[in-house]
């Protein structure tokens, strides 16, 4: 009788920690926000970078296609890691802390620019658009305190429980560098405010 009561003394102590272990990251506020923060400083590096690398190559963003070809919308993950590392320095500025991705540890070499490797793109957490899908579209933005680049992952579809942040919302990075959290679960568009054809119809936004 003994044995039986102190197991279920034992299972009553246990059980909240088990659930507590299950608790998605958003219901921890404190270090939901912390991780929050540096998601969005990821993407305030990541959005210098590809001001500055377009602003050494006549206003293209980065894409890994070869000139004459289309861009890929869902290549865009990879197209962020030609980036690395003569724009952004760190290859876990691309992963959201909130998320699961990992990069893993990559050789250093003095001359290695280049892009992800599929390892690497597959652990990218960010969406990134080019606001359009071919490959004369360059650096140039009507809207750019508005028109979206750079998002957590999933920008393209409603959020779920594998979102970086859950289904709370993302932190989101406009043309002119500065990033805002956008509450929320539903689906975000390239640039809402000044709407074209295709935006209309579905989002230009890598999805993993």
């Amino acid at each position: 009788m003994g044995r039986m009561r102190i197991f279920d003394v034992l299972v009553i102590v246990a059980a909240p920690i088990f659930l507590l272990g299950m608790v998605p990251p958003t219901f921890c506020p404190s270090r939901e926000l912390t991780r929050r923060a540096k998601c969005a400083s990821n993407l305030k590096e990541i959005i210098m970078g590809i001001k500055q690398y377009a602003m050494e190559h006549d206003g293209y963003y980065p894409t890994i296609a070869e000139p004459g070809q289309s861009i890929v919308v869902s290549h865009h993950h990879k197209d962020l890691g030609i980036l690395y590392p003569g724009y952004v320095a760190s290859l876990d500025a691309f992963t959201c802390p909130s998320s699961g991705d990992r990069m893993p540890k990559r050789p250093t070499h003095d001359f290695d620019n280049q892009p992800f490797r599929a390892a690497e793109a597959a652990q990218c957490s960010y969406a990134y658009s080019y606001n359009g899908s071919v490959m004369s579209v360059a650096w140039t933005d009507a809207a750019p305190s508005t028109t979206r680049i750079l998002a957590d992952r999933y920008a393209g579809r409603d959020l779920d429980s594998t979102a970086n942040h859950w289904m709370e919302g993302r932190n989101v990075a406009r043309a002119d560098g500065h990033v805002k959290w956008v509450a929320g679960k539903m689906k975000l568009y390239t640039d809402p405010d000044n709407p074209d054809s295709k935006i209309n119809t579905q989002s230009w936004w890598s999805e993993r």
